[in-house]
């Protein structure tokens, strides 16, 4: 699979346009490439909060770049959900989660040639 520097998602304006379903799957899709990329290391992404306010965010989801007292202990993970997506915020160094639905865009460090 070929990955791109910059990852632009949209998803439909209205309810309408997909059934729920074709949501499912699509926002799986997008789960995937964004977990993914944060696995790989550094990952900038950009999402929209509850509110409509757009935030950037500097994360991800790579253990050597997590400090050891903040890797959560084995089966004290979160529940695993297709719309949340959980990682570790860079700036912070907390961790957070965002609604995979309301992310814009995201691009992987490790990606860039």
């Amino acid at each position: 699979m070929m990955k791109t520097k910059l990852q632009e998602l949209t998803m439909p304006e209205t309810p309408e346009e997909i059934n729920i379903e074709e949501k499912a799957d699509h926002l799986q899709v997008i789960k995937n490439g964004l977990v993914g990329a944060l696995r790989d290391g550094v990952t900038h992404l950009q999402f929209r909060k509850v509110n409509g306010d757009t935030r950037n965010m500097i994360a991800t989801l790579k253990t050597d770049l997590i400090p050891e007292d903040k890797i959560p202990e084995a089966g004290k993970e979160r529940k695993e959900s297709v719309a949340l997506v959980v990682l570790y915020d860079l700036e912070i160094h907390e961790w957070r989660s965002l609604r995979t639905e309301n992310l814009v865009e995201y691009r992987c460090e490790a990606w860039q040639a």
